[in-house]
């Protein structure tokens, strides 16, 4: 069952792995990107971690030289009498070397504590530039199939593997000083014994360059798999979850589709690596195989004189240096590469732009709310030609309190929607006091603006007063505002029964937090948007968690205190909104009704019907 719930995603996947090959120069260009992160993340530690690391690299061919002399100068008293000796020479030595290793002990102290400064400021600026980026961008985009992949990639690797790029750049400076460093001393003792060595290396290269890609090619095919399989185990987790899985026995259902995916993504990434590791330890053998002739070649100078004992012992510790700094290098460079095709994507996705943009007009700041009028709109949302809205006009004068009312899916959230402007109209427009909302500049239209949403956030890791002070951040510490706010949303009576009132965390996963229920919940971002104080205040199904005695106290509040503002209510309960100056009736995106509750009932419409339904409810 599970296996053909999947089956649709494993034929799209396996044509995806052929597609989206990427360019060495998309490579090296989003490689220098990074590298500029990193060096804006730490512009001290960046540096001077570099920088330690090229002195580290130094030093063992230093050390290395002065204890092959240490050889040759011992040889050469082992050749002279006891009393002709002379040890000058000889301490100078080993008090140098002596000395190069104290300096090295200290600079590997300084390369971790710098690697590690840098490996975190790094790791915060990318989860930075993530965060603000994914909490920017528009609803289109995770409306849209392309964009939600291109987030799921970068929500994939964002956390580490732009600094393991950076970290291994680093290390890659260290084996290439390492790697020119050896060069130079062993093609002063052979060019054709460092050009086999070299050559012998180079196919491990090929083969991780080779797999790299094909590596990435598995992870960038299965996307929409991992999106599934991120969404599923996010469910699992949930805590709001488990009652269902309990009744309706889900559980088992969802574990299963877990597992498949988890089993076809791996399946395929686990032979890639058995292939890579066997021609890996194949090839591997060829680097040895040219290490060990130049061994011979450098035992043979030594036995006819052309070289010391001890310049024996300094070739042979280079070349020994040269091939498993080059090896590493490669191996470092293949593993380069095949992150920086993951980090494409990353790129693509800090790279993507929004459709709907701040204008650049500050509304005039006066004492009475805006005039709003929709005027012929038309609106679809992305990707569909349905039309939500159609030749949709209204004029919401200063101070009005209206309400929409109809069945869902007619449009009523859309007007909400596309009023915040989350969404730009298909056509037509709406005006702010004779201004386009399109020109406006978005901090001038939302400060204009408080919004109950029905899917609020709860911020359930913060307390009560920090859950209705997030309403306006400009306003914290504001008393006055926070206990008028609490008594509007009918919240005060049980805050004030907490065991730490305002102070009162609302999660239990916290210490000694609670957890409200439904309806407290929702009066407590009722306070939010009260807290706003904004000019105009849309409630969107704002007391639908809410008993019908609490729902019809707040309301009177509502109506009390909002005198000056202008008001907007969505609801389906016709208690909300029988109050309000006017109230317009819904219908495939028209207003067919519209009047005070009075004259709609007297009209005998929809609005009627549904009220007189709605009645025999409470009977």
């Amino acid at each position: 069952m599970v296996r053909c719930t999947l089956k649709i995603f494993c034929m799209r996947e396996k044509n995806n792995e052929s597609k989206n090959k990427k360019s060495l120069k998309d490579v090296f260009r989003v490689f220098v990107r990074i590298l500029k992160w990193a060096y804006r993340a730490n512009r001290i530690a960046f540096p001077l971690f570099l920088f330690f690391l090229f002195i580290i690299s130094i030093i063992p061919f230093v050390n290395s030289y002065i204890n092959s002399k240490v050889i040759d100068e011992i040889v050469a008293l082992l050749g002279i009498g006891e009393s002709d000796r002379v040890f000058s020479v000889l301490i100078q030595l080993i008090v140098f070397s002596i000395v190069l290793t104290l300096i090295e002990k200290v600079l590997w102290v300084l390369v971790i504590l710098f690697e590690k400064i840098h490996y975190f400021g790094i790791a915060r600026y990318c989860t930075m530039k993530f965060l603000k980026k994914v909490s920017g961008l528009d609803m289109y985009h995770y409306e849209n199939e392309k964009s939600n992949d291109i987030i799921q990639k970068a929500q994939d690797i964002y956390e580490w593997r732009p600094k393991e790029i950076v970290n291994r750049f680093a290390w890659m400076g260290q084996s290439f000083v390492r790697i020119v460093s050896s060069m130079v001393i062993v093609l002063n003792f052979s060019v054709p014994a460092f050009l086999l060595v070299f050559f012998t290396t180079v196919p491990n290269l090929i083969i991780n360059f080779k797999f790299g890609n094909d590596s990435w090619g598995i992870w960038d095919a299965n996307v929409t798999d991992r999106r599934r399989y991120s969404w599923t185990t996010s469910l699992l987790s949930k805590e709001e979850s488990l009652m269902e899985f309990r009744i309706f026995r889900t559980r088992n259902y969802l574990l299963g589709i877990v597992s498949d995916i988890f089993d076809r993504f791996t399946d395929k990434e686990k032979k890639n690596q058995i292939k890579r590791s066997v021609l890996e330890s194949i090839v591997g053998n060829f680097s040895a195989v040219g290490v060990l002739v130049f061994w011979v070649l450098a035992i043979v100078a030594t036995i006819n004189g052309e070289i010391t004992i001890g310049l024996l012992t300094f070739y042979l510790g280079s070349i020994n240096n040269f091939s498993d700094a080059l090896s590493e290098f490669f191996r470092q460079l293949s593993r380069q590469y095949e992150d920086s095709l993951y980090l494409i994507d990353f790129f693509k996705f800090m790279d993507l732009e929004n459709k709907i943009n701040s204008g650049s007009m500050i509304l005039s700041e006066k004492e009475t709310p805006p005039v709003i009028e929709f005027r012929n709109i038309n609106f679809a949302y992305p990707g569909t030609d349905k039309l939500v809205l159609n030749n949709f006009n209204l004029v919401i004068n200063s101070g009005e309190r209206i309400a929409f009312v109809g069945e869902n899916g007619v449009g009523k959230t859309t007007i909400v929607k596309i009023l915040s402007r989350f969404y730009d109209v298909s056509s037509g427009e709406i005006l702010i006091d004779g201004v386009n909302l399109k020109d406006l500049d978005f901090d001038s239209w939302y400060k204009q603006i408080g919004v109950l949403f029905q899917d609020f956030i709860k911020y359930s890791q913060f307390d009560v007063r920090t859950n209705i002070e997030l309403g306006d951040i400009d306003k914290m510490g504001n008393e006055e505002q926070l206990n008028e706010s609490l008594f509007k949303s009918d919240a005060k009576k049980f805050v004030d029964e907490y065991k730490n009132k305002l102070d009162q965390v609302l999660d239990k996963a916290f210490e000694g937090g609670i957890n409200p229920s439904s309806g407290q919940w929702q009066r407590i971002a009722l306070a939010r948007a009260f807290f706003r104080d904004a000019p105009i205040l849309i409630l969107d199904e704002p007391t639908s968690a809410i008993d019908a005695k609490a729902e019809y106290e707040i309301f009177e509040r509502l109506y009390k205190f909002s005198e000056g503002k202008t008001v907007i209510i969505i609801s389906h309960r016709f208690s909300t909104v029988r109050n309000a100056d006017k109230i317009y009736v819904i219908d495939k995106g028209r207003i067919v009704e519209s009047g005070s509750h009075e004259e709609l009932l007297e009209f005998g419409g929809k609005y009627k019907s549904a009220f007189e339904k709605q009645a025999e409810g409470y009977k």
